[in-house]
């Protein structure tokens, strides 16, 4: 299995994951022209995805659906609150409905969405698992808080993209008038630096040999904030696995069957 990030953060999300000959697409947030560039970078052609599942209806995650459904036919995988909440953007694509709990399979890739705390209709993350390797992949973004359903979805992965949005000092300090601070911060908003932390902690066991920081804000967050927070709380630990930031203008991996860190392509 393997993985790549074709940006990450507020102004678009896009996650490859790659199982055999299966490609599915986690979130379409970027226009189709940039999603077509970023993937033929790394050598995949876009009419090879077979599924795109949408973590949820806000429009850095889905504001290439129309366009990309209709032109390379991809299948649409969502909770009924985010197909609902897409709206005309799914109009004449081909919809499956999907609900935490309960996994679905998309050729060799066997996919559970759990719930997460985000102020959308019905958002989810997704843990995948290879059928054939039986290697994990969960991605976990756009989260307020950490419940007990997503410590429980994403234990016992290889791979974890995980969201560190905001610095909470620099939240606080921040440009952003209160009611926005508040959305951020708040249960319904995303992920600190230090939550993500406190979960990756959760998740450490022999087999996770890559934490991917996501959705880093480019106001209240920077890289080497977010990956010096992070290293803090592993220099604690045993883990001898790698740590990578996901840009927002760029595509970074392959993650998985001991890809490493993986390299990176900018792509503005």
């Amino acid at each position: 299995m393997r993985l790549w990030m074709l940006g990450s953060g507020s102004k678009g999300n896009a996650v490859l994951v790659e199982s055999g000959d299966t490609r599915v697409l986690v979130d379409a947030g970027f226009s189709a022209r940039r999603l077509a560039e970023r993937l033929t970078a790394i050598g995949i052609a876009p009419a090879s995805v077979q599924a795109l599942l949408l973590t949820h209806e806000h429009s850095d995650h889905v504001s290439a659906v129309q366009r990309a459904v209709k032109r390379w036919k991809w299948p649409v995988h969502a909770t009924e609150g985010t197909l609902r909440g897409a709206g005309e953007l799914l109009e004449g694509a081909s919809t499956h409905v999907i609900a935490r709990g309960v996994p679905f399979t998309v050729g060799d890739l066997r996919i559970e969405p759990f719930g997460t705390s985000h102020d959308a209709a019905d958002p989810v993350g997704f843990v995948a698992t290879s059928v054939c390797s039986g290697a994990r992949t969960a991605v976990v973004t756009d989260l307020g808080c950490v419940t007990d359903e997503v410590r429980t979805a994403v234990q016992r992965v290889d791979v974890l993209v995980l969201e560190s949005n905001h610095d909470e000092g620099l939240l606080e300090s921040g440009p952003y008038p209160w009611h926005l601070k508040r959305r951020v911060g708040g249960k319904h908003g995303h992920l600190s630096n230090r939550a993500a932390g406190e979960l990756s902690m959760h998740c450490l066991h022999k087999g996770l040999k890559q934490i991917v920081l996501a959705h880093l804000s480019e106001t209240n967050n920077s890289p080497a904030v977010a990956h010096e927070s992070m290293q803090r709380v592993l220099r604690r630990t045993r883990y001898k696995g790698e740590l990578a930031v996901a840009p927002q203008h760029g595509v970074v991996g392959p993650f998985g069957d001991g890809g490493g860190p993986g390299g990176q392509l900018t792509l503005f």
